[in-house]
């Protein structure tokens, strides 16, 4: 019992030990975020160093700084303010700071002590929401409002903002002075509590101290655009130079691309001039230029994505007449392997390429180039308008080359990505247009090609059953002579009209593949030439057969060699032939049938049982011509031959042997393969 009294005495000691106040910055700063958001009870004593609104109020003590989040808003602080605030901590957006529930102004003295910083300082948060000062070359003073402006600061190497609160009008010469800034560490933030970038906050001008002046413009001389930002350079990077040059191109966003203008006294002997080096230059102002003016820029140098230019620059005319002006702003002939090598950054140049694709962006006209294993892009700003370029077309292309990226290869830096930004459609030049076979085109030529075909395979259909028919008519009573007339006025029809039909579709092909094409296309155009070539070798030797005369006879070994020559296909199918003893002599109409029944077991072998060696048979026994088709492929059963919806191969063949009076079989040979037999009587012919 004793035990739990004491106990529940001893709590509130022990909760005030655990929530004891934090008295001193650092201990605000230094807490994690989740403790920040346990409302630590806080009771500190410091100075204001910037005042934001009389809502938020930046303190610090001799350990570190934090910030005051004040409600109601306090309009009587002033910076030097000594206070003593108490309150509970707070998250913060960077870092944690304290909901101020009382202050009192304890006295008034001097500003907090800033702390010399660099830009790494600035950019790692280690002096952020405290005061601090910098040294720098001033580079550019913008006006934001009548009673705020936006300094740019060189600081080693970067540019850092400085943003003050107080009237442009009122500021010292800061642009290309060098200044001592005392101000407040701040910057941007994001929504994952991280620092974009640093800027600094500064309540007015007194805070900005000039320690060296600018430099007089008038005593600036024109550098080379070649010494800009080379070792051993005689004036610091960090001030502004002047140079002289020819436009090449002004765009509208202020930059300007020019080549280096000597006076007429200083330019080197024709046999003695290297290269003309070209510079980017970015103003302030935006101004309107044309090619060929001579002008003088005055800006601060520094490193572009792969060479020199001037930033925040001005232009300044140079009262000179523009001597060799139109000349040096001729644009200069180069190739797409020749930009690789980064010499021509930033200058003028034509060149010829292939257009691959072309589409609108919210800067303009983006198109990609193609020259062999050398791509590259061209950009046209989005205030011209060009007319509909065709994919493929062979364009003249003039703009200004700049680097995009670079890659290092041992101590040397190489341009790998380039753009070519072109000035307006006059840069852009058709040479030739694509070709007019594209691959819809072809596809649809195919299919009319292809359409054609199958007609003339249906015509030639059609043809044949009027043979038969007029056949059939003419052996119940007609003459002879009258069918033979008949056969011929078929005969001259189907060669008036669809072999010549035939031939013409064939003329087309061949004119087609004249024409340059991309691989599959011209493999395509072949086969269907091919395929166009053996119709016409049916109809002819259908021609043949109408225009024979009924009693005349021709040799079946024959024209089963000629069917074996034409149906074998290199290291895919073999057709041999095979003529045991002598084969007599045999009515025409019988040699076309048996001829055609090879062919379409040949066609079968190879479509369906994979075949790759074919022999065809012929021989005598018994009063019977006996033509076997022998392949080596997977087999056919007598019940797979009666025909299946859509395929008719063996049914034709077995129409063909009634019609002569034979007799047809299929067998499976032992070990794989087929054997289509027919038997033909002799006495039939």
């Amino acid at each position: 019992m004793r035990c739990l009294v004491l106990l529940l005495l001893l709590t509130p000691l022990l909760q005030s030990g655990l929530q004891a106040q934090l008295t001193r910055a650092v201990e605000v700063r230094a807490l994690p975020y989740e403790r920040a958001l346990e409302k630590l009870p806080v009771a500190l004593t410091a100075t204001v160093g910037f005042v934001e609104g009389g809502t938020t109020i930046f303190v610090q003590d001799e350990t570190a700084g934090t910030h005051l989040h004040l409600k109601p808003a306090r309009t009587d602080l002033k910076v030097g303010d000594q206070v003593r605030a108490e309150g509970e901590t707070m998250a913060g957006l960077y870092l944690p700071g304290i909901a101020v529930t009382s202050l009192e102004v304890l006295g008034h003295g001097p500003s907090p002590a800033p702390v010399a910083a660099s830009y790494d300082d600035l950019a790692s948060g280690r002096y952020h929401y405290q005061r601090v000062v910098v040294e720098g070359i001033g580079r550019r003073l913008t006006q934001v409002d009548e009673n705020r402006a936006v300094l740019r600061l060189m600081l080693g190497g970067r540019v850092l903002e400085v943003r003050v609160d107080a009237p442009p009008g009122t500021a010292p010469a800061v642009v290309d002075a060098r200044l001592r800034i005392t101000a407040l560490a701040a910057g941007g933030i994001n929504d994952r509590r991280q620092l974009v970038f640093p800027y600094l906050r500064v309540t007015g001008w007194e805070d900005v101290a000039v320690s060296e002046p600018a430099r007089p413009l008038t005593g600036l001389a024109p550098v080379p655009v070649a010494n800009l930002l080379r070792f051993g350079a005689p004036d610091e990077a960090a001030h502004r130079v002047r140079v002289r040059g020819v436009v090449l191109a002004a765009f509208q966003d202020g930059r300007v691309f020019v080549r280096d203008q000597p006076p007429e006294s200083e330019r080197p002997p024709e046999a003695e001039e290297t290269v003309v080096r070209a510079l980017g230059i970015h103003l302030i102002t935006p101004a309107a230029m044309e090619p060929g003016e001579v002008i003088e820029a005055i800006g601060f140098p520094v490193m572009d994505r792969f060479s020199a230019s001037l930033a925040d620059a001005e232009i300044q005319s140079t009262g000179q007449p523009p001597v060799f002006a139109a000349e040096a702003a001729k644009p200069v002939n180069v190739t797409m392997a020749a930009l690789a090598d980064g010499e021509r950054d930033s200058d003028l140049v034509t060149l010829s390429a292939r257009l691959v694709n072309a589409f609108r962006t919210t800067d303009g006209y983006d198109l990609r180039m193609d020259a062999g294993e050398v791509s590259l892009r061209a950009v046209l700003p989005a205030a011209v308008a060009i007319q509909d370029l065709a994919t493929g077309s062979l364009l003249r292309l003039t703009g200004i080359c700049q680097v995009e990226s670079s890659t290092d290869k041992g101590f040397r830096s190489r341009a790998d990505r380039t753009v070519l930004l072109l000035r307006g459609p006059a840069d852009l030049q058709v040479l030739q247009a694509p070709s007019w076979w594209t691959a819809r085109r072809l596809a649809v030529a195919l299919g009319i090609f292809g359409g054609i075909i199958l007609l003339g395979l249906v015509w030639i259909g059609v043809l044949r059953r009027q043979v038969t028919g007029q056949a059939a008519a003419l052996s119940a009573g007609v003459g002879q002579k009258a069918a033979l007339e008949e056969r011929q006025r078929i005969a001259r029809e189907f060669h008036d009209t669809l072999e010549q039909e035939l031939a013409g579709l064939n003329l087309r092909l061949d004119a087609a593949l004249t024409r340059p094409l991309e691989e599959k296309a011209r493999s395509l155009l072949d086969t269907s030439r091919q395929l166009v070539k053996r119709v016409q070798a049916e109809a002819r030797n259908l021609v043949a057969d109408l225009r024979s005369d009924p009693a005349a006879t021709a040799d079946l070994g024959e024209a089963l060699r000629e069917l074996a020559e034409r149906v074998s296909l290199d290291d895919i199918l073999a057709v041999q032939v095979n003529v045991e003893g002598a084969i007599p002599l045999l009515p025409t109409h019988a040699v076309h049938h048996l001829r055609m029944i090879a062919q379409e077991a040949v066609t079968n072998a190879l479509k369906h049982a994979g075949a790759r060696i074919i022999t065809l048979g012929l021989s005598l026994g018994d009063g019977l011509l006996r033509l076997t088709i022998i392949d080596d492929g997977r087999g056919v059963e007598e019940s797979q031959t009666q025909g299946k919806p859509g395929h008719f191969g063996c049914m034709g063949i077995r129409e063909r042997a009634r019609k002569i009076g034979a007799e047809v079989a299929w067998k499976s040979r032992e070990g794989g393969g087929t054997c289509v037999e027919v038997l033909f009587k002799l006495d039939e012919a």
